[in-house]
């Protein structure tokens, strides 16, 4: 816990498009309903690098960071439930309650939208204040299984509005990370056998350890591989890259009455071309999936479980002195990095 003469705290801000300062600022206090969390560790997004790069429209100067694990430090007036030193995870997307998409259940789309490491405050600091109605209790899991709760949680809604069949096929492009979490969700939630594609073949690699059937290099041939061994295609394909040269092939790998994930974050103003014909033909559902919505727990009962394997997606451990390497690396697509997460100990 802080002593009473500890009022400021390490933090890494987003001062301007491109820019990011590492500085002194003042400690948050938690209010009524809040608890302060002292962050043991924090994942690096590629919303984080979009931040940097200036979309989403983020108020700076910003302290980013959403993917967080930490100990309580200081509970708030009205909070029950929570202790100082009780390990936590927490649900970054905030909502008012009241409008009509908080109504719909539909939180994550809430009108008053904000979350914290986007639009308040994150987790690239020593702490952070969240309220304590998206705080949830990870005593059990080691930080570095925690800290995936939150991108394993946006998973969770993508699986929960997907619903694949019990015994169905996947095809799934991108090995990253979330891409990898994506895969082994599919597995825990009733996918049969699933074929990965990716342009590393160390990613592949670690998709099929991690439960894979077939893994394809991206090529020039990657669609007639596909057919060969699935000529009527995949019940369920789904990506995870953002890249629409990508997301505009998926319908020609689907089978008829087969479901589209796109979850990747594709370019806001980006487009593609599809065959409306097709999906009227096969009978195709395509589905989006944005952020998550009250699936945290989901996640953690993944992880608890071991149907979803986290630690081996972890390539690097960074001080909170080098965030700027750690985004750096998620803009550029480093083919040696899946996965960074920062502490702000080191």
């Amino acid at each position: 816990m802080t002593t009473s003469a500890t009022r400021t705290m390490h933090a890494a801000l987003i001062t301007q498009p491109g820019v990011i300062e590492y500085r002194e600022v003042e400690l948050p206090e938690p209010q009524a309903g809040e608890v302060r969390i002292k962050i043991l560790l924090t994942g690096v997004c590629g919303t984080d690098a979009h931040l940097l790069e200036g979309h989403f429209q983020a108020t700076l100067p910003l302290i980013p960071g959403h993917e967080i694990v930490g100990v309580i430090d200081a509970v708030g007036k009205e909070v029950q439930g929570f202790t100082e030193g009780q390990r936590v995870v927490l649900d970054p997307d905030l909502n008012c309650g009241t409008c009509i998409m908080c109504q719909k259940g539909m939180r994550h789309q809430c009108l008053h939208y904000e979350a914290i490491g986007v639009t308040r405050a994150g987790g690239f600091a020593q702490y952070v204040v969240a309220p304590a109605s998206v705080v949830y209790d990870a005593s059990d899991l080691e930080p570095e299984v925690a800290v995936f709760a939150e991108p394993l949680g946006c998973v969770a809604w993508g699986i929960t509005r997907l619903r694949p069949d019990p015994g169905s096929t996947a095809l799934l492009y991108g090995a990253g990370g979330i891409g990898l979490l994506l895969m082994q969700a599919l597995l825990a939630s009733g996918v049969s056998e699933i074929a990965v594609v990716d342009t590393q073949p160390s990613r592949l690699q670690l998709a099929q350890q991690l439960g894979a059937k077939h893994a394809f290099l991206a090529s020039s041939t990657l669609n007639e591989e596909l057919k060969d061994l699935y000529p009527y295609g995949f019940d369920v394909v789904t990506e995870a890259t953002g890249v629409p040269r990508v997301q505009q092939t998926m319908i020609d790998q689907a089978i008829a009455g087969g479901k589209i994930l796109i979850f990747g974050v594709a370019p806001e103003n980006a487009r593609i071309e599809v065959s409306p014909y097709e999906i009227f033909r096969k009978d195709l559902t395509i589905l989006g999936s944005f952020s998550l919505n009250s699936t945290i727990p989901l996640a953690l009962r993944w992880m608890r479980s071991g149907q979803v394997q986290v630690k081996e997606l972890i390539t690097d451990t960074l001080p909170l002195g080098k965030l700027h390497e750690a985004i750096g690396q998620k803009i550029a697509a480093s083919a040696g990095s899946i996965k960074s997460i920062v502490s702000p100990d080191l």
